[in-house]
């Protein structure tokens, strides 16, 4: 089970999530983010993962995806920091890839 807290401030909207990030639960905090995080809010997001007790390969890739926009997590358990560290390294590889090869095909 996973649990979804969302509270927005005027400057930021802080995401906290309890439980299990695998599986179904990983599709629902997708789907709950696409529902309720708007593209033209420029607030910054933060997602709390300090009540998470486990994460699959499907919670590590809605992880990577709200990474990828601009999303800043906190984490207090080594695993998940180190989890996150791991995707962060692979976004920057994806980026720096990207951006070479569209350096390539001018």
């Amino acid at each position: 089970m996973l649990k979804i807290t969302i509270t927005d401030l005027p400057d930021e909207q802080r995401w906290s999530l309890q439980g299990q990030l695998v599986g179904q639960w990983a599709a629902e905090l997708k789907s709950t983010w696409r529902a309720a995080h708007h593209a033209g809010d420029t607030r910054g997001c933060i997602v709390e993962l300090i009540e998470v007790t486990s994460i699959d390969r499907s919670g590590e890739a809605v992880l990577a995806e709200l990474m990828s926009q601009g999303v800043r997590f906190i984490a207090s358990d080594v695993y998940i920091k180190h989890l996150l560290q791991n995707l962060r390294t692979e976004l920057e590889r994806d980026r720096m890839k990207n951006k070479q090869d569209g350096d390539i095909s001018r």
